[in-house]
């Protein structure tokens, strides 16, 4: 059987030197070509993807100077009507804090407390005083939560700082 092998080898036609040369060559340039249009194929993705950041970018910007500002003349509440609004929901809850905001073109007050076990959320119209949301959910395990003496707390018009600015007008 080895025999047969080795006759069928004998009896194969022996490569052409010059074909064999010209092979790798080939194959060289074929490959350089390759990896030269694979990388301004990924630079061109790349320059693609930056460029669509940028649009992205763009239009975050555009929708933020678009955005209707709340006007201050439509605080009608203090914050003791939002904790009160918050009581009413959650009754004998820790506060820990109470934010006034501009949200979607109106100022709303966040009021946040918490008990041993959850943490609750409200949020109220600062001109009619009406709860828009309430929100509960569970405490993290090693959370630790400190209660705010609303007593203490500052008014609005000693937080706002508008008058000391002397130019512009605050927006939260």
């Amino acid at each position: 059987m080895t025999e047969k092998i080795e006759k069928r080898q004998d009896q194969q036609p022996k490569p052409d030197k010059k074909k064999a040369r010209k092979f790798p060559k080939m194959t060289k340039k074929v490959l350089i070509t390759a990896c030269v249009c694979g990388g301004l194929a990924l630079g061109a993705g790349g320059i693609a993807g930056v460029a669509a950041m940028d649009g992205y970018h763009a239009q975050i910007e555009v929708a933020v100077k678009h955005e209707k500002l709340a006007n201050k003349s439509d605080i009608k509440i203090d914050q003791q009507a939002a904790i009160d609004q918050f009581n009413k929901k959650y009754p004998d809850k820790h506060l820990n804090e109470v934010e006034l905001e501009s949200d979607k073109g109106k100022y709303v007050y966040k009021v946040k407390g918490f008990d041993n076990t959850n943490e609750y959320k409200v949020k109220v119209n600062a001109k009619d005083g009406k709860l828009i949301s309430n929100k509960s959910e569970k405490l993290d395990q090693n959370e630790k939560e400190y209660a705010l003496d609303p007593g203490k707390a500052i008014s609005r018009d000693e937080a706002i700082a508008e008058k000391a600015a002397k130019k512009g007008n605050s927006i939260e």
